[in-house]
């Protein structure tokens, strides 16, 4: 074949490694992509807060978990969609709640000293609006 061909007189073997690192430019840009978006995090937002109560809504996404905390007051939740969230204390005991869609659950402050962390691992999101009763 005479001339200087598609690739500018590199031929076959040059069309094909340029295709080649074209090909894996694509792929690490996309494996780059991919592992810069920032992991999912819960997320608390404020609703409202007063004398007597302080709400907020927790989004929950897939496969996240909370730092350790613990609840002084007596507080009601509402499943906005729901699911199975794990609590895990700091000894490693688990504890699942149910969260049905629509419905509300009640909740008595934590024993003293105690602590735990909400674990979401399954594949859905799941959203509740708390409702603490402040202390009188």
């Amino acid at each position: 074949m005479g001339g200087r061909g598609w690739m500018g007189g590199r031929g076959w073997m040059g069309r094909s490694c340029w295709m080649g690192r074209k090909r894996l430019v694509i792929v690490c840009a996309l494996a780059a992509s991919a592992s810069a978006q920032p992991k999912p995090q819960m997320q608390r937002i404020a609703q409202f807060e007063n004398d007597r109560a302080v709400s907020w809504k927790s989004v929950i996404p897939p496969h996240t978990e909370s730092t350790f905390h613990r609840h002084d007051r007596y507080r009601t939740i509402v499943a906005i969609a729901g699911g199975d969230l794990k609590t895990i204390t700091p000894d490693g005991r688990v504890t699942v709640t149910h969260y049905e869609s629509g419905k509300a659950y009640w909740f008595a402050p934590m024993p003293t000293g105690e602590t735990h962390k909400d674990v979401n691992d399954s594949n859905r999101t799941i959203e509740v609006i708390t409702v603490e009763v402040k202390n009188q």
